[in-house]
């Protein structure tokens, strides 16, 4: 359940801190003090779409900060599974979500201080909370939504069903698809089979084998590295030998100049003994530089480098990048998908008549389909009495005593009589007045009916509710009197059974509240201020009073105090 809420700079919100309690919690106010952005504010936490407009003017944000316990939470195992695949740990059971809004309109969502897309923000809240705003009571009107409230309240069984029927409808629909295909190109099989035996024959061919990418690429690396160092020496060697260093060549290099040299030098100096100490040095110099050509020359005959293992190598990775390219994006999947196309190819030359065995399949499929579909909407019906009367009775507890309330099956065209939730058309039905035909709820519902049936479904629905926190945002709109305390006796039924939390305008729902949460604003130095204040119990009174009758006279209090006892 929600333990706190914080509200920063949020609207005409500056700061808020709001803590309800189990059971029923009120939120009351004048007009414009901002009730409904206590809802708002959770509707962030939990996922909703952001807006730049709700920072407060002058704010360069907006932040909300939620508290859930988990205690109690009866699907706590696969929240918690779902929060650590993302990794993200709650200490005590406690959750803590935020989100702040910038002016620029960009969002942050932080679930126990670590950034979640808000897809994960969405998924947790449908653990959490529950909201029923306004434009929800119009939901009802939508008859697509029908079938969802009434797979809601037939529970796991349906959803069983639902889910076995829609694996056979995605079955069932891959078959039509193959066999349009090949139905539509005759000579689609012989098109398949020349494609399959290219590939086969491609993959297989080059039989590239696990860990053979790693090895080609280390084995380049060396050769780019020998042929580096040959290159580098087969310079040097031109250098001291002259020309490429090839035989026959007539270029004169270094060593053969300096063994000119000390050739040279040892002549004068054997006619002038004062040289010979240079003739000595250039003599060592020619040996030294004759020794280092024939070092490298030797160095270069015994280097292992093979100009066309070369060439196989980079032909060999071109030819992987090639098949990378067509058919995965490494060595394992190029394989995996030659043994699905040889498979497939073994298939293909095994039943020459895949057609007919694919309508065969078809058949045998659409039986399946058929006797699950008709399954579910047998399953769906009796759940559609059970719904109808539960509601009924529902709506007379909220001074509807004559309501009809019914759950209308139409059987689909067969053109179009396999859709995704099923067989029928399903839609409700509803008359207010006895003798009247029940007939769509958009075609006859006011505003205040179509909040009392929508109260009506949430209570049979909340039964088999897991959501620990539900949230109801004016669902008095269009309701007064007797209405207004079937209302508040309704939703005090709810609240046995989980956290709910209400924004009201009514007396009654304020005098049924276990905790009472007042919103008022005012201006401080020129900006206005909003507060919420949770109500003791002559608060409580006086706010009851106010809602009665705008005022805290003595004959409005006196009623406000009769009218709070009623619901102890």
């Amino acid at each position: 359940m929600l333990l706190r809420l914080e509200i920063r700079d949020f609207a005409v919100i500056s700061n808020v801190v709001f803590e309800p309690s189990y059971g029923l919690n009120c939120i009351s106010g004048e007009t414009g003090a901002g009730k409904s952005l206590i809802v708002d504010a959770i509707s962030l936490i939990l996922g909703a779409k952001a807006s730049k407009t709700l920072v407060r003017s002058n704010s360069p944000s907006c932040y909300v900060e939620a508290c859930f316990d988990m205690t109690d939470l009866k699907n706590r195992d696969e929240l918690t599974a779902m929060l650590e695949s993302q990794g993200i740990t709650s200490e005590e059971d406690m959750l803590m979500i935020s989100r702040q809004i910038y002016v620029n309109g960009k969002s942050i969502a932080r679930i126990n201080g670590i950034s979640v897309t808000l897809q994960l923000l969405k998924d947790v809240a449908s653990f959490l909370v529950d909201i029923h705003g306004q434009h929800d009571t119009q939901r009802i009107f939508d008859e697509k939504s029908h079938c969802y409230y009434l797979d809601s309240y037939g529970g796991e069984k349906i959803t069983k069903l639902h889910n076995k029927y829609t694996e056979l409808l995605e079955e069932y629909k891959q078959i039509v698809l193959r066999i349009k295909g090949i139905s539509s190109s005759p000579d689609f099989l012989d098109r398949r089979r020349e494609y399959l035996e290219f590939v086969v024959k491609e993959i297989g061919d080059a039989a590239f084998k696990d860990g053979e990418e790693e090895e080609l690429i280390e084995t380049r690396k060396k050769l780019q590295q020998n042929e580096s160092t040959a290159s580098v020496l087969s310079e040097v060697l031109s250098v001291l030998e002259g020309g490429d260093g090839s035989e026959g060549s007539t270029s004169q290099g270094a060593a053969s100049d300096t063994a000119f040299a000390a050739r040279e030098l040892a002549r004068v100096a054997s006619s002038d003994a004062s040289y010979k100490s240079l003739s000595a040095r250039a003599n060592a110099i020619a040996l030294d530089l004759e020794a280092l050509a024939s070092d490298l020359a030797g160095l270069l005959d015994e280097m292992n480098y093979d100009p066309e293992l070369r060439a196989k190598t980079e032909e060999r990775i071109g030819l992987l990048y090639d098949l990378k390219g067509k058919y995965g994006k490494d060595i394992a999947e190029i394989n995996e998908f030659y043994e699905r196309s040889a498979k497939e190819l073994s298939e293909i030359d095994a039943n020459k008549d895949l057609l007919s065995e694919l309508k065969s399949k078809r058949v045998e499929v659409e039986k399946k389909l058929l006797a699950c579909a008709e399954e579910l909407s047998s399953a769906r019906k009796a759940a559609g009495k059970k719904l109808s009367a539960s509601i009924v009775r529902e709506l007379a507890d909220l001074e509807m005593p004559n309501a009809v309330f019914e759950v209308d099956f139409v059987r689909r065209e067969k053109t179009k009589f396999f859709s995704s939730s099923g067989i029928d058309d399903i839609a409700f039905r509803f008359s207010a007045n006895p003798g009247q035909e029940a007939r769509a709820l958009s075609a006859i519902v006011s505003g205040g009916e179509a909040s009392r049936i929508m109260l009506a479904i949430k209570n049979v629905l909340s039964m088999s509710d897991n959501t620990p926190t539900l949230i109801f945002d004016e669902i008095d709109t269009g309701v007064s009197g007797k209405a207004s305390a079937a209302i508040a006796k309704k939703l005090k039924s709810i609240a046995e059974g989980h956290q709910v939390l209400c924004v009201t305008h009514t007396a009654q729902i304020a005098a049924a509240a276990d905790c009472n949460f007042m919103l008022s604003k005012h201006v401080v130095s020129g900006n206005t201020v909003t507060e919420c204040n949770l109500l003791d119990t002559d608060a409580r009174v006086n706010e009851v009073s106010r809602l009665l009758s705008g005022g805290s006279g003595e004959s409005s209090v006196k009623l406000a105090k009769e009218l709070i006892q009623s619901f102890l």
